[in-house]
């Protein structure tokens, strides 16, 4: 027969009985507590991934914001490019107005000038008219520039224009020396002004002639 080696051997049935009700309680608890903890794990475990998504999400949502705001600022700066160079067209057509303004007369005198200032013969051949074309050598207009170099002296633009004694030809004053005017005389050949000579009228009679520019 087998011995009872058990505490609960020498108690009563009825204590027995009870005892072994609040032990089975107590391993209940125990098992309702773990059981409890277990699904409070995974609930926890289950949080984070999420958490971490939805930070990722966020952070992902800033980065796209980011770029837009970088391609507003592009765009903006396209924006800015094209106002620069529209500001840049409207300079140019300034100029161009300002050029086509300006009487054809003046605009050959001054091209006369800035050859002869440079010495550059190859430059004044074709501002030449048709008479000097046909009689002067290149070596001559060289040796021209280089005589007038002291009558132009420091005068980049010619002032005015007025007609000149003889039909077809204008005066375009350069400076006045004296008694004297000295004008770049260009005659009109096919709708052209061209280079005819540098002469030196008395002021008196330069100033009796009529204005033609500007």
């Amino acid at each position: 027969m087998i011995k009872m080696n058990s505490r609960y051997a020498g108690l009563p049935a009825s204590a027995t009985d009870l005892h072994k009700g609040f032990f089975i309680m107590r391993l209940l608890i125990v098992l309702l507590w773990i059981v409890v903890s277990t699904n409070l794990a995974c609930n926890s475990q289950e949080d984070k991934p999420a958490a971490t998504g939805n930070a990722s999400t966020t952070a992902g949502d800033s980065h796209d914001d980011d770029g837009d705001s970088g391609d507003h600022d592009e765009h903006g700066h396209d924006h800015d490019e094209h106002g620069h160079d529209h500001d840049g067209d409207d300079h140019d057509h300034d100029k161009k107005q300002a050029t086509s303004d300006e009487h054809p007369a003046i605009t050959v005198a001054n091209q006369v000038l800035a050859a002869i200032r440079a010495g550059d013969a190859a430059a004044m051949k074709p501002l030449l008219n048709a008479t000097n074309q046909k009689k002067v050598s290149d070596d001559e207009i060289a040796q021209y520039l280089q005589e007038e170099k002291g009558t132009v002296g420091d005068v980049t633009k010619v002032t005015e224009v007025r007609e000149s004694s003889r039909k077809g030809q204008v005066m375009a004053k350069i400076r006045v020396a004296g008694d004297e005017v000295f004008v770049v005389v260009l005659t009109l050949e096919e709708g052209q002004y061209r280079f005819e000579d540098i002469n030196s009228p008395a002021v008196a009679d330069y100033e009796a002639r009529a204005i033609v520019a500007p």
